[in-house]
């Protein structure tokens, strides 16, 4: 008798399954399928990066992650900014993308690994876990830091699909190729795991590090800045 039940009770196990996790399951299909309808193609457009000011946004109160209100921490982020402004009145900033000793400092993300290297030369000077693209995929090949903003709202996705995103005051802000940026994620802490329209999110104490590190230099009491042939960006490489 008991034989008799087992396919009863596995298909009603199978579509219970299936009901409580429907909008997953759908939103897993529809981008694989490249259906979703969803046309974000990375955190934010070029034309949203350079209307920035960089600035951390003071009235932001509400941060929106995969469709759902999420704690916001907004006092340490405006208590990051107010450290680095008084950080970048006391030190001298040097420009370039080469160490004291000549050796050019890149920067290579491991998509496989989902992990970041910071290399001056052939020495890592950096290396942590990141969060490619899950909802998008993150552009390999050669590219150049072409832009940075210390703070950057961000918002994408798609509500049907439960990706939408609403994020102000993104911090430490590095793109590379179009509106696809390195930057720090307060919203998740799954790193070692794709969970990004396409950009490279990274923890924050890691990528404030980067953002100092990494050219162009952002001149002292600005917030933004672009790439030029005397102030040039860090070589990406993804691979």
């Amino acid at each position: 008798m008991l034989h008799r039940l087992l396919p009863i009770v596995l298909i009603f196990g199978l579509l219970t399954f299936i009901s409580l996790n429907f909008q997953s399951i759908k939103r897993e299909v529809a981008y694989k399928l490249n259906i979703s309808g969803d046309t974000t193609e990375s955190c934010c457009t070029v034309d949203q990066a350079l209307s920035s000011t960089g600035k951390f946004d003071e009235g932001a109160t509400t941060a929106v992650f995969m469709g759902n209100i999420i704690n916001y921490p907004k006092t340490s982020l405006a208590n990051s900014a107010k450290q680095l402004a008084q950080a970048e009145d006391e030190k001298t900033q040097v420009l370039g993308t080469t160490n004291a000793s000549g050796q050019e400092k890149w920067i290579e993300v491991i998509l496989d690994e989902q992990k970041l290297k910071a290399w001056e030369g052939d020495k890592v000077v950096m290396e942590f876990l990141i969060s490619s693209g899950k909802w998008g995929a993150t552009p390999k090949g050669t590219f150049n830091i072409w832009y940075k903003t210390r703070f950057q709202s961000m918002i994408g996705g798609s509500q049907d699909l439960g990706t939408y995103y609403n994020l102000p005051n993104v911090p430490n802000n590095m793109f590379f190729h179009k509106g696809y940026a390195i930057h720090g994620a307060y919203w998740h802490n799954n790193f070692g795991t794709p969970m990004s329209h396409g950009c490279v999110n990274s923890p924050l104490a890691n990528v404030a590090q980067l953002f100092e590190w990494a050219g162009p230099v952002v001149p002292p009491g600005e917030n933004i800045v672009r790439a030029t042939a005397e102030n040039p960006g860090t070589r990406v490489y993804i691979h």
